[in-house]
């Protein structure tokens, strides 16, 4: 498809397709529409061109009675002898004219049938009617004309003044006689009746009348044909310009759309060339069919035969008129879609880059303009346009309605404003609520209001980019942190192992023997300090394995308690404990929630103040379960309960205690892990952490 979309072949066999249908389209639709009338008439006798021949036949018919009466003047000068050589050669020109008329006006030769009466006494004058046959039968319409013989009407008529021979139009004795003639009849009105039969006998006479007929017959018979030629050529003509415009642009070998000479003049005064010339063809093509139109309804083209030839010439000239304003169109509308695929129209358009230079101007002052100023102007530019209307409305409504659509524009913008102006809010609560990778919609939003939340989306990235940085840095201290502990481990282990060795061996220095005993203890708080870091250290960066199941904490807080009642109980602290009826199941990782338990009693163990009571409380509901464990502080807390679970923190400042300060930074963090909270409450000196898991139905 796109190899035939790239012929030349294709698209100049288009192109002539594309002509030579318009031709044919515009001599059918020129045929068809000449031949209208013809199917709007029910009778030929309605028809412009039988009107004019019953015209021309009645105005002949008339002037054959004058000439009449002119040579029956000339016939008394020659009678009475007073004629001379030139009124004899006029009387037999007269008498040969009137010869030819009597026989145009014979019944033989034309359908025209007419009868001439006198309006005062109604005798006939002259007929070609036959014997008997009634006017009213003879022709489908009766036409009349009434007309005088008189001096004027004959001067009206073209012919010499009647005086000339002897012959005075006077009435009866109010005029004299004429040298040489016995009497001068008196001007006469007369009356012509006539018409012509509906019915004609195909062959019989060959007058206009017979052809006006035939052509009214032909042009009903082939009305038709031409309306079909004209729709089926028509829609030729269409698909061939579909196919141009489909192709156009494509050539053999090219990517993308080529743009020819006709792209590089300006679009808009291409367009005025091609739809000047296109209207003036049109005007071409219809002056042609008026033309065509008026000359078939003449007499001339009812008298003679010639004329279809002159007529078939004149419907090819305006077939060919008509295909190239067709042509003309099809190569605006080519170069039109060219501009469109290869996205240049604008930029081909002349008007297009004068108004864009404008906007663009009036854009850019504007936008450097404070916010204020944008306002103030624009609302003083709207009051006073809104004035002027309202003024000039009260005498004319069309300016009222144009104040309508000022108010139903200046609604619009506000709407748009504050829609751009929610959605603002909208991602700027987003972004205040933690989602710094959400970025704000600009699309379509006032300008002052876009360039707010580009700010804010370029402070979310800086504000992402800022807490990957830090959360890169934190990955590289846990990191750090864990190597340096997994190299700690390998000379510790090894200290150990050697001090176990050496309190094997019999010392017999007391000093010696309290030494390893140092040595043993500080060696073990060394290795739980290097295990506290690791587990911290993957703890706070996620790393650790999370299997969560249902367990029941119940008996999972018995164990520990099992475990840690005898230290307990030699920190002389008393353990309370409130547990549910039943076993209270949740959802967690069992050896993560161990080491949570584990270190808040290892907690209490540490900090307690001896002689007081630890409160282990265990309560369900609402589907999540919540562990709380309070004690008395042995030394006064002076840190807040946030910074309590931090890393390397600790309730006392002395640092005198066994403690690393990463008990409650481990349990927080293994409870987040199991998608728990880990809460802390301080009181005075009354510490509680709180542990809250969903529950496990």
């Amino acid at each position: 498809m796109k190899k035939l979309q790239s012929s030349a072949v294709a698209k100049v066999c288009a192109w002539i397709v594309l002509l030579a249908a318009a031709l044919g389209a515009g001599a059918f639709g020129v045929r068809a529409v000449l031949s209208f009338q013809s199917v709007a008439n029910d009778s030929w006798q309605y028809s412009r061109q039988f009107f004019n021949a019953l015209d021309s036949r009645q105005r002949e018919l008339v002037n054959g009675v004058y000439l009449s009466w002119q040579l029956y003047a000339l016939e008394q000068q020659i009678a009475a002898g007073n004629a001379g050589a030139t009124l004899r050669a006029d009387a037999e020109a007269l008498q040969e004219s009137k010869a030819a008329i009597e026989d145009r006006f014979s019944r033989d030769s034309t359908w025209f049938r007419f009868r001439l009466m006198d309006s005062e006494t109604g005798g006939v004058l002259g007929s070609n009617l036959a014997e008997g046959e009634s006017m009213f039968r003879a022709v489908k319409d009766i036409h009349h004309y009434t007309f005088e013989l008189s001096e004027e009407s004959w001067l009206e008529y073209g012919y010499y003044d009647p005086s000339a021979y002897g012959y005075n139009t006077a009435p009866s004795g109010q005029a004299g006689q004429s040298a040489g003639a016995e009497a001068d009849p008196a001007p006469m009105k007369l009356v012509v009746e006539y018409g012509v039969p509906e019915d004609i006998e195909t062959g019989s006479i060959d007058d206009e009348f017979y052809r006006t007929w035939v052509t009214w017959i032909n042009e009903r018979a082939f009305f038709d044909h031409y309306l079909t030629g004209f729709l089926n050529l028509g829609a030729l003509t269409l698909l061939a310009l579909i196919w141009i415009l489909w192709t156009a642009g494509h050539k053999k070998g090219a990517e993308g759309i080529v743009i020819t000479w006709q792209e590089r003049i300006f679009f808009d005064v291409y367009a005025v060339v091609m739809i000047t010339a296109v209207v003036a063809l049109v005007f071409c093509t219809v002056g042609l069919a008026e033309q065509l139109y008026w000359s078939s309804s003449s007499v001339y083209a009812a008298q003679n035969e010639d004329f279809t030839t002159f007529f078939d010439l004149g419907v090819l000239g305006a077939g060919t008129v008509f295909a190239a304003g067709v042509g003309c169109g099809a190569l605006l509308l080519r170069t039109f879609t060219v501009r469109l695929k290869a996205r240049c129209l604008g930029k081909t358009t002349l008007l297009c880059r004068v108004a864009a230079w404008t906007v663009r101007t009036v854009h850019d002052f504007i936008r450097f303009l404070p916010f204020t100023w944008k306002l103030v102007l624009g609302f003083g530019a709207y009051v006073i346009f809104a004035f002027w209307l309202i003024t000039v409305g009260r005498y004319d409504g069309a300016f009222m309605l144009m104040y309508f659509f000022l108010q139903l524009a200046l609604l619009l913008f506000l709407s748009w404003w504050a829609y751009g102006y929610y959605r603002l809010r909208q991602g700027t609560k987003t972004i205040a609520g933690g989602d710094l990778e959400y970025q704000i919609d600009t699309r379509r939003m006032p300008y002052d209001l876009r360039l707010q939340a580009e700010d804010l989306n370029n402070i979310s990235a800086g504000l992402s980019a800022a807490v990957d940085e830090k959360m890169k840095s934190e990955r590289f201290k846990a990191e750090l942190i864990t190597n340096v502990s997994h190299d700690l481990k390998t000379p510790l282990t090894s200290i150990i192992n050697y001090v176990d060795l050496l309190k094997t061996t019999a010392q017999t220095d007391p000093k010696a023997a309290e030494y390893i005993e140092v040595l043993d203890r500080k060696s073990q708080r060394l290795k739980k300090l290097t295990e506290d870091l690791v587990e911290a250290s993957k703890a706070s960066t996620g790393v650790l394995s999370v299997n969560r199941e249902k367990i029941g904490m119940g008996q999972l807080i018995d164990q520990a308690m099992g475990e840690w009642e005898e230290k307990l109980t030699g920190r002389k602290l008393t353990l309370v404990t409130s547990l549910p009826e039943g076993e209270t199941w949740v959802y967690a990782d069992g050896r993560h929630l161990w080491r949570v338990i584990d270190n808040l009693l290892s907690n209490c163990a540490k900090y307690a103040m001896e002689g007081t009571r630890v409160y282990l409380d265990l309560e369900r509901g609402k589907g999540q379960v919540a562990l709380s464990v309070k004690n008395i502080s042995r030394e006064p807390l002076n840190v807040p309960a946030e910074r309590l679970m931090e890393r390397f923190v600790r309730g006392e400042e002395s640092r005198s205690t066994e403690g690393s300060g990463l008990g409650l930074s481990i349990a927080r963090s293994l409870t987040e892990l199991q998608g728990g909270t880990f809460e802390l409450a301080v009181d005075g000196d009354l510490f509680k952490s709180i542990v809250t898991l969903p529950q496990a139905n």
